[in-house]
């Protein structure tokens, strides 16, 4: 069965051009134009939400802890472009942010990356001191209270604890993260989720021990065990 995607778009145009180049590359497409289409448009077996921020009715954001609570990954494509907004959005848990105006190949990129990530593990289990991480079932836990996480946060955090005291540059992150294809991922993005996974997993994100920065060269997951 293909897999399904919904594209909420306000701009009809543009809308359709995403859905028929998505449709060429065999995924089932429906489309929604405004917060009410996009909530009938809703159904089980969606895997993913291309979703536009400036929408008719409300900001698209109104939507995103509904599909991320149903466990369906949200590209957030917009044109706010604004470091804020992306923050935001990550805040709220989308798995990507993408700003107008944009490649439709890149898009179908990061859609495959976003759809794949959503699909990793293995049946192993890291435990360290508060921390639980259960790779099969993607879920952490932190002093013994589920974490929530975005596929992105879900994805770096397993990056990061298959390669713990190991230092990770910032380009082996994007590679290893986002696909070696996707260059135009950029740092800020990467910033902006290792901030964010900091302070689910941290006691005091301003003063990491688990993921520390090493300044000039990129990242490292420190537990001790050298």
């Amino acid at each position: 069965m293909p897999t399904e995607l919904l594209v909420v778009e306000d701009d009809e145009l543009l809308r359709r051009g995403i859905a028929f180049a998505l449709r060429k590359e065999g995924y089932l497409v429906r489309e929604a134009g405004s917060l009410e289409e996009a909530r009938r448009a809703w159904h089980e077996r969606l895997r993913l939400v291309i979703l536009d921020l400036n929408l008719p009715d409300g900001d698209g954001r109104e939507l995103l802890s509904q599909f991320r609570a149903g466990g369906v990954p949200v590209i957030v494509l917009t044109a706010r472009d604004r470091e804020e907004d992306a923050v935001k959005s990550f805040d709220l848990g989308c798995d990507d942010y993408v700003t107008k105006p944009f490649s439709t190949v890149l898009l179908r990129r990061r859609i495959a990356a976003v759809l794949r990530r959503a699909g990793t593990g293995n049946g192993n289990v890291y435990c360290h001191g508060e921390l639980v991480y259960r790779f099969s079932e993607k879920e952490l836990l932190r002093s013994g209270q589920s974490v929530k996480l975005t596929g992105t946060e879900r994805r770096l955090l397993e990056v990061f604890l298959k390669h713990r005291n190991q230092v990770l540059t910032r380009e082996a992150l994007l590679e290893q993260v986002w696909d070696a294809y996707e260059n135009y991922v950029d740092e800020r993005t990467l910033k902006v989720n290792i901030s964010r996974l900091r302070e689910k997993v941290e006691k005091d994100a301003r003063n990491p021990e688990y993921i520390c920065t090493v300044f000039g060269i990129g990242y490292k997951w420190s537990d001790g065990h050298e």
